[in-house]
């Protein structure tokens, strides 16, 4: 029997993950919901489904057995919440929230419900970052940074903070993630950040630059930086010290361990978008009795946490503990 999929959103992550779900074998697309009332019929158009501007109304003609909520950061809350309300697995793209009462409320509705969930971090399923990981169980780390620094996204509501929640929140996040995925939980934080390079950009009030110390439970100390004023190239990943080599992460690329006698370059090779969404549809399929999903909503909220302890630490001038 088909898995009947349903997105809110039909902008350019929809065609991400649809690029994807066109290569699993018997997924039904039922529905398309948008507020541009063109681009989900375009979608809807491609796929022979159904399009609408109101989500409640497709939830309800369509019953998809799991929805993917696709929407601008400030959007998130009520399509979560209706979709759970009706039983259906939940796939949503980071960041999940802009506060954590949201993304609470959402994390404890699918909890209450038993259904399946999952987060965009599909950095996670690199095969290099399982790479990544059994080195590190060898390799004690001193400290690590981490980077996520280039230019500024085009789309308008990515430079109003009340709506993207700034850059560390919207982009940076991966690399948050990517930090606890690899070296635990945080339990504390302080930031500081800087402005006024962006001062031709109309209609901008993020950050131009931050930079975030993490304080994790297991002692290491490490750095996140965050940077899109940069219009000559930038960085995107972490660089890790260990005690007895380095190793380099790029972004969706290569991990490289280095020691004074020899470099070691590992490519990726896997489709990691592929990847999440074949373990979120495998985990629905088999009812989780194969359950891969690496990024289950729950967890991601510890990941939000990390990029609005950020804001906090700003405003505050103050250390966040976690």
């Amino acid at each position: 029997m088909a898995i009947k999929v349903a997105f809110v959103g039909a902008g350019g992550i929809a065609g991400f993950h649809l690029s994807h779900l066109e290569k699993i074998q018997d997924v039904q697309i039922v529905g398309f919901c948008d507020p541009l009332a063109e681009r989900a019929k375009a979608r809807a158009k491609q796929y022979k489904a159904k399009a609408y501007t109101d989500h409640r109304r497709m939830l309800d003609a369509t019953k998809p057995d799991a929805v993917y909520v696709c929407t601008p950061p400030f959007a998130h809350g009520p399509y979560e919440l209706d979709a759970v309300a009706r039983g259906c697995h939940l796939f949503v793209e980071k960041p999940i929230a802009l506060s954590m009462d949201t993304a609470c409320q959402i994390r404890d509705a699918i909890a209450k419900k038993g259904v399946f969930s999952s987060v965009g971090y599909q950095d996670r399923y690199q095969d290099i970052i399982a790479t990544l990981r059994k080195l590190l169980r060898k390799h004690p780390v001193a400290t690590a940074m981490g980077f996520w620094m280039g230019g500024m996204p085009g789309v308008a509501w990515w430079r109003v903070k009340a709506q993207s929640g700034g850059q560390h929140t919207e982009q940076t996040t991966h690399i948050f993630d990517m930090m606890r995925f690899l070296f635990g939980e945080v339990k504390a934080i302080y930031a500081a950040a800087s402005r006024g390079l962006m001062a031709d950009v109309p209609n901008y009030d993020v950050e131009d630059v931050s930079a975030a110390t993490l304080v994790f439970r297991s002692g290491l100390v490490g750095t996140v930086y965050s940077a899109c004023c940069l219009k000559g190239g930038g960085k995107c990943g972490i660089d890790i010290f260990c005690t007895d080599c380095t190793l380099t992460y790029v972004e969706r690329s290569s991990v490289t361990f280095r020691v004074p006698s020899r470099t070691e370059e590992c490519r990726n090779v896997a489709d990691c978008g592929q990847g999440i969404d074949d373990a979120f549809i495998t985990a629905i399929r088999t009812k989780g009795k194969t359950n891969n999903i690496l990024s289950p909503y729950a967890d991601a909220c510890k990941s939000l946490a990390l990029s609005l302890a950020v804001d906090t630490s700003l405003s505050t001038g103050k250390t966040v503990e976690l």
